[in-house]
């Protein structure tokens, strides 16, 4: 399950790696001002994620019971949130796309950049809310496949889209970061019809939304009880990025460019912890579900032990190469100088976000995200934040050492959820029959 999956998010995650890739063609100060935002831009897809995670694991949850017309009624409640989360999404960046910038203390040029990807992408924010929850219904039924080769759609029409609106392919005027913008746009509408098309007339899923619509309690109350704060676990992180970047800015743009471009590098390590992530969960969910605790426990090393491997060898090759790998997006020699320390940084965070990221996964599917989400707001706001700004502000010590205070965040959250697993306390949280 895990590698269609991983192709999935490989194509997925490359869809803002050549986003930042084309915007550097316009220029380095367009990609640095779309990438001091993002955060804001994954706050929206985080809480899809959260919400079509939760979905789908008590879907297979109801599964592994053998109870399919209670999976169905947990899948048609998950469409219906993803609709209404998109509606209320899109609404917030068209209204507040110029302030959004202005909130990161960005200077004027890079603001007004920003805002002008801000409308056009938050806009059509709900077309991929809604594919990732048609994506998380055909992980529910193992057909994870179908959701590799609508992400393979989706990555082609992007490239396709920048070539034309950024690059002025085939003659046409080039529309600079509105172009990045719009091409995001389309690729992602094209994605959803196909993925609709797939999960209506292909697997066949029976979506009971007239019945989930009549019983909020059975269809969405449960999926909110464990996307909610699922959600706010990726919301404080990403608002501690926001608060990361909003310090580097203040340490010029040379250090925000070099920090953006190496997020965009590292994005391949994360999205393959992310896909490791979600097949694993299923897979515990379902053996939790039908009672399986021993086999959950030895799912879980297996998922573990597999993610550690994958990230120790992705990340090491990526600070072995990271000056080419740095060279496709900017020949600046300040930003290649300083991309030395800024990667192996990130080389050496990317173990601990793995256990952070599977065994946070495994919790929250077996409806522990109470727990996951108390962990991280505690760790990052009480100890991580102020241990950044005293570090990297207060004392002078800039992006080296508020990088490290992220290192340091994953580092004690992972143990923390590791242990939290180990404890079995997660058993009492699992779905009624």
């Amino acid at each position: 399950m895990a590698l269609p999956i991983f192709g999935e998010f490989m194509l997925n995650m490359s869809v803002p790696v050549f986003d930042a890739l084309f915007l550097s063609q316009v220029s380095d100060q367009a990609a640095a001002s779309v990438g001091a935002v993002m955060p804001w831009f994954s706050m929206a897809i985080v809480f899809f994620s959260a919400t079509g995670i939760a979905g789908a694991s008590l879907a297979s949850q109801y599964m592994g019971k053998q109870n399919y017309p209670r999976a169905n009624l947990m899948l048609a409640g998950l469409v219906i949130l993803g609709v209404l989360a998109g509606l209320l999404c899109g609404t917030f960046f068209v209204t507040q796309a110029n302030n959004i910038g202005q909130w990161m203390s960005l200077p004027n040029g890079m603001s007004d950049l920003a805002a002008e990807y801000l409308v056009l992408a938050g806009a059509g924010i709900g077309f991929m809310g809604l594919r990732m929850t048609l994506a998380n219904i055909c992980n529910a039924y193992g057909r994870s496949y179908w959701n590799t080769i609508s992400a393979a759609l989706m990555l082609i029409t992007n490239i396709l889209g920048n070539g034309i609106l950024v690059l002025g392919w085939f003659g046409a005027s080039p529309m600079g970061v509105t172009g990045v913008a719009l091409a995001s746009l389309i690729a992602w509408a094209l994605s959803l019809s196909f993925s609709l098309v797939v999960v209506l007339f292909l697997i066949k899923v029976k979506l009971p939304l007239a019945d989930a619509l009549m019983q909020p309690s059975k269809s969405l109350k449960p999926i909110l009880k464990i996307a909610v704060p699922s959600a706010l676990e990726p919301f404080s992180y990403q608002s501690f990025v926001m608060v990361m970047n909003l310090m580097i800015v203040q340490l010029g743009e040379t250090s925000i460019t070099v920090r953006i471009y190496a997020l965009n590098i590292y994005v391949y390590c994360t999205m393959m912890l992310v896909a490791l992530g979600i097949a694993n969960t299923m897979l515990v969910t379902q053996l939790a579900g039908a009672g399986h605790f021993d086999r959950c426990h030895q799912q879980m090393r297996q998922g573990l032990r597999w993610g550690l491997i994958a990230v120790a060898i992705v990340a090491s090759l990526i600070f072995i190469f990271h000056q080419p790998l740095l060279g496709i997006f900017t020949n600046n020699p300040e930003v290649l100088a300083l991309g030395l320390v800024v990667c192996l940084i990130h080389s050496i965070n990317e173990p601990f976000r793995a256990i952070n990221i599977i065994s946070g996964n495994v919790l929250r599917g077996c409806g522990d995200a109470v727990f996951v989400t108390g962990n991280a707001i505690a760790v990052t706001w009480l100890f991580s934040v102020p241990l950044a700004y005293v570090m990297g502000v207060h004392f002078g010590f800039g992006l080296y050492a508020i990088l490290l205070a992220g290192v340091v965040d994953e580092c004690l959250r992972s143990q923390i959820n590791w242990r939290r697993w180990k404890s079995d306390k997660w058993k009492r949280k699992l779905a009624p029959d």
